[in-house]
């Protein structure tokens, strides 16, 4: 062989090797990366182990919505249960590994963020070979890779709270993954809708993708239900088992007897009306179906019915028991089983219509009660105070409204109502009950005084509380959070009034003794004038640069009774009972006297 033809068969064999490393990836889209790759971890998965997008088939088309160059926004309206929070990994971990970009996942708050962080995107991170070794461990000392922050090569993912302005600014991203958009404040700060500001930040890349995900919450204040009314609004069809019909899996088609959940639980067919079971409707394979082809941008819609991981019969027994509970208890159902916006009714309520359902007790504590709370509420020449019975399914009955008047600056009247709280109501049975818990205001100009008086009683589980409104779409859960206040450092309870106002007319508006039911004693304080108080406020949608939001509004100056009746459900929120036992004072049942026989000498 001659010197050029060596030369010739070395440069064909150079020429191979590096054609196989310098050759392009193979052309993958999102769910096929993550069938490929991805990893479920033990985490967040109740099926650890390899992703199959076969599991539940509909995310296929959501998932490889991303990869079609036309398409710039995708929106997600879903149920709970569905797999919504993987889509946004699956689409994290396919920039990591395939298509390196800067991305930001957008959180509702600064705390989400991080919880996501450890608990969802680290997990997957390690378990997910392809882009394990991409991203430093946030242990090390690289400061590109930190809990809020982990770069790899070609981008990094950022993980940013709505809540916090500053961690939107500075960045110039290609995509934006916003999770439950319907919890972001109307406003990060002073600095206006953070969505806006985030998509803003993708301005600088003309082959962006923005990916909005969330549970819808109530009508008319709903984002993501306004973002999939502007989009495709697609919908997962199913043929019809026997005719063949594409058609939704939809709640108003489902049929069941409450009496035999196991058997009788079916989906009719809108075209030919046979009714076929749960297996039969999701072995058939199904099609995204555009309602809006023309629009925009992509949307989705996703409800419980097509889960893998929810059967009809748990979907069905969810919603007789909210049903049972009430307006509150359904609004979450609708929200998360359905992933439909809950259109609020009766947001104010007819004190007069209360005032109707006054009972007699048949003692100053019903039989139905299975432990007391107080709520104190401070005003400056007075106590007003309320004692709560509870029973099952939270079923409460007003014990006693009652005021103590006096100078708030003079111990006589901390005196009296110190021994108003140390009192015991008593059953027709002779148990007597005592006030485990009591939440006492502490907003009003009498702060210091409300600390002195609750610190040394703290083992009585008296506390002091303060309501902080959300405000502007910021959600505050009842009981939001614990501090020490100096000087006096006693235990104050910050309380999410908007949430607690919530419930309370959710509550009111139950017809039917049982679950939440509120029950109110003739006389004892529930007259007119109460009942007025209780329904001085009223939910109303305000906007701040044409983002809804909704505010509660008082409507008539008293509302002192509303804002106890809050109180007395966070006592009871903080206590967490059980509330199938009674908790009655020891040693507080009163013994009848044995009458003794002289003659046969036995009682």
């Amino acid at each position: 062989m001659t010197k050029n033809a060596d030369y010739e068969k070395t440069l064909a064999l150079f020429k191979s090797m590096t054609a196989d490393i310098l050759a392009p990836p193979p052309d993958l889209t999102v769910s096929e990366w993550a069938d490929a790759f991805r990893k479920l971890s033990s985490e967040g998965s109740a099926e650890p182990g390899q992703w199959r997008t076969d599991r539940a088939p509909y995310q296929r088309g959501i998932m490889d919505s991303i990869n079609d160059p036309d398409c710039e926004k995708v929106v997600i309206m879903s149920s709970a249960q569905v797999g919504k929070t993987e889509f946004l990994l699956n689409m994290a971990g396919y920039h990591i590994d395939y298509d390196p970009a800067p991305i930001l996942l957008l959180q509702p708050t600064e705390n989400l963020a991080k919880s996501f962080s450890k608990q969802r995107l680290a997990p997957m991170i390690r378990d997910t070979a392809s882009i394990r070794s991409k991203v430093a461990d946030v242990k090390t000392r690289n400061g590109g890779n930190t809990t809020l922050e982990k770069s790899f090569p070609g981008g990094y993912i950022a993980l940013v709270g709505a809540n916090a302005p500053s961690g939107l600014a500075g960045r110039s991203i290609r995509i934006l993954l916003a999770d439950e958009v319907d919890r972001f404040p109307v406003s990060a700060g002073s600095e206006g809708d953070p969505l806006s500001l985030a998509e803003k930040r993708t301005n600088n890349f003309y082959n962006r993708k923005k990916v909005f995900v969330s549970t819808p919450t109530t009508k008319g204040t709903s984002r993501i239900e306004a973002e999939f009314e502007g989009s495709t609004k697609e919908y997962y069809h199913l043929p019809c088992p026997s005719c063949d019909e594409p058609q939704p899996l939809s709640w108003k088609q489902i049929t069941f007897d409450k009496k035999d959940l196991n058997e009788t639980i079916y989906h009719y067919c809108k075209a030919c009306g046979v009714m076929h079971t749960e297996y039969e409707w999701k072995s058939q394979k199904g099609t995204w179906i555009a309602s809006c082809p023309e629009a925009p941008y992509r949307g989705f819609h996703l409800n419980e019915l097509l889960s893998p991981w929810r059967k009809w019969r748990e979907i069905v027994s969810d919603f007789l028991d909210a049903k049972k509970k009430g307006p509150e208890a359904m609004k979450v159902w609708v929200n998360t089983s359905l992933g439909e916006t809950w259109e609020a009714e009766g947001q104010e309520l007819d004190g007069d219509n209360l005032l109707n359902r006054l009972e007699e007790y048949n003692a100053p504590v019903p039989d139905g009660v299975k432990i007391l709370t107080a709520a104190v509420d401070t005003q400056d020449n007075r106590f007003e105070i309320e004692v709560v019975g509870w029973g099952e399914g939270k079923e409460s009955w007003g014990i006693d409204y009652h005021v103590i008047y006096g100078d708030l600056s003079q111990p006589q009247i901390w005196q009296e109502l110190d021994e108003y709280l140390s009192r015991t109501w008593e059953k027709a049975d002779g148990k007597k009950f005592g006030i485990l818990c009591t939440c006492i205001d502490s907003g009003g100009h009498f702060t210091q005084e409300v600390y002195r008086f609750t610190k040394p009683r703290e083992a009585r589980r008296i506390y002091a509380i303060k309501g902080k409104a959300g405000g502007k779409g910021n959600y505050v859960p009842l009981i939001a959070g614990t501090s020490m206040p100096k000087p006096v450092k006693a235990l104050l309870v910050s309380l999410g009034v908007d949430e607690g106002k919530s419930k309370v007319m959710s509550n009111l508006q139950i017809e039917e003794f049982g679950p939440n039911y509120c029950h109110f004693p003739k006389d004892r304080g529930y007259n007119e004038d109460y009942f007025k108080g209780l329904t001085a406020e009223r939910l109303e949608t305000r906007y701040e640069n044409g983002i809804p939001y909704q505010v509660w509004k008082k409507i008539r100056a008293r509302n002192e009774p509303l804002d106890l009746r809050v109180y007395n459900i966070a006592a009871l929120e903080i206590l967490n009972p059980n509330l199938e036992r009674e908790y009655f004072v020891a040693g507080g049942v009163k013994k009848k006297r044995k009458r003794r026989t002289a003659s046969k000498g036995v009682s």
